[in-house]
């Protein structure tokens, strides 16, 4: 007899809310996990006191995770792995009471400091609210979709990349938290995953009825494996799939405006449901050159990033792709108004992953460098200092201007821009170098 199932609420969701602390909405972990016993104390253990309740499901651990886990107060599921990580997801959150849920994996963690804000942000409405996944140590910052209603409306969808399906109206809320996702740090361990994911990708059903986002997400993984023809077809299939309903749909893929702002608004960011996202599409193209490039491609991968800006001339990511390739060949006249069209649109793209602050500062230092190579040593100083306004806490601006200084004559300004490189930067070689000659 399945006992679980016999006392469990319908539809997986308390007919009475009891409340959590104060009594607000309850809030749950949903985990699902294999062999993470090493991870565990880094991700559960620092949150397992903060929920009202813990469920794990157990996909076949060889090693101490089920009872890690039990012993930081989770009710630990089992079943087989499923080949499927939307099943094995939507498994524990049919067996879940609280009122919210917010899931983890076992290479996630996220800070008590924040947990408890998000909670501060359940009202009882259908409101689904997004963290920022950052990826360590890549660097690379995501949206994604973390807590929502614990309701059978609400379900994963996807044997791999799975994405959380909801009803259009809800709406969508961006937040300030952060969880962290260090799972691909270790070469060898992101390469298992990533012919993992392959395999996944390549027999899901969606993939062969058209669907766009597991095309992208497979011409993506092809990429990252270095599968490069491969890659280049399935990102060329995804560009055809998603091209009318891409170009005809919203720029923003996830709720406007600032997090806890008023610029909430419906809809489940069109990764899956809800129609082409459009940035994916627009990743799509960055990919796309990346990889001709890799092959040796390069008139193609010029032609690629020009439709890309012909297309969406207003997409910061894309132009500054295209200063990149125009810089990298040396073409400095015109990298330059592409770079600045780039640092006036915005960098990054958190749908993909592109941490607006680090792509800005590595497309402001670049046109810098252009404006060197150009020999305008002005232009160059207002971009170098652009950079360090995104990053202060980087040397590498700070010893650019103390050069750029240094062959204007301007030594007290230089000792001024050194001292702080070097406060920044004890060791920074040239910084010490240049100090020296002053």
């Amino acid at each position: 007899m399945d006992l679980d199932a016999l006392f469990r609420p319908p539809g997986g969701r308390r007919d009475q809310r009891a409340g959590g602390a104060g009594g607000g909405p309850t809030l749950g972990l949903a985990m699902i996990v294999k062999n993470e016993a090493k991870n565990l104390p880094l991700s559960l253990g620092p949150a397992a006191g903060l929920f009202d309740e813990i469920v794990v499901v157990d996909t076949g651990s060889t090693d101490q995770t089920p009872e890690l886990a039990a012993g930081y107060g989770a009710r630990v599921l089992h079943i087989p792995w499923p080949n499927d990580f939307s099943a094995a997801r939507n498994f524990g959150l049919e067996r879940m009471t609280s009122d919210y849920v917010l899931w983890l994996d076992g290479d996630n963690s996220i800070s008590p400091a924040d947990l408890g804000y998000l909670r501060e942000r359940l009202d009882g409405s259908e409101t689904v609210l997004l963290a920022t996944e950052v990826v360590v140590p890549q660097g690379d910052r995501l949206w994604q979709k973390r807590v929502f209603p614990n309701s059978p409306l609400c379900r994963f969808t996807g044997s791999v990349h799975e994405q959380l399906s909801h009803p259009a109206d809800w709406p969508v809320r961006r937040t300030r938290a952060e969880v962290r996702h260090w799972g691909y740090a270790d070469g060898a361990e992101a390469r298992r995953k990533g012919l993992r994911n392959l395999e996944l990708l390549a027999a899901a059903p969606e993939t062969a009825a058209g669907d766009f986002y597991h095309i992208y997400q497979l011409g993506r993984t092809l990429y990252n494996l270095r599968y490069l023809q491969e890659a280049a077809q399935q990102l060329a299939r995804a560009v055809r799939v998603g091209r009318k309903s891409a170009l005809d749909g919203r720029d923003d893929d996830e709720a406007g405006g600032d997090p806890d702002g008023p610029g909430d608004r419906p809809g489940d960011g069109g990764a899956r449901g809800g129609g082409v996202s459009p940035s994916l599409w627009k990743h799509c193209f960055i990919l796309m050159s990346q990889t001709q490039l890799k092959l040796g491609q390069t008139e193609e991968a010029e032609r690629t990033l020009t439709t890309l800006r012909r297309l969406k001339p207003d997409y910061g990511p894309g132009r500054a792709q295209l200063g990149k390739f125009y810089y990298d060949g040396d073409r400095f006249e015109e990298s330059v108004p592409e770079l600045k069209a780039a640092l006036a649109l915005g960098c990054g793209d958190p749908a993909w992953g592109a941490d607006p602050a680090r792509q800005g500062f590595v497309c402001a230092c670049r046109l810098a460098k252009a404006e060197e190579r150009a020999g305008r040593t002005g232009e160059a100083r207002l971009a170098w200092r652009e950079a360090i306004g995104l990053n202060p806490g980087n040397p590498e601006p700070w010893v650019a201007l103390a050069e750029s200084a240094l062959a204007e004559g301007e030594g007290a300004e230089a000792r001024m821009l050194l001292e702080q490189a070097i406060r920044l930067a004890p060791a920074h070689r040239r910084a010490r170098m240049l100090e020296a000659s002053l």
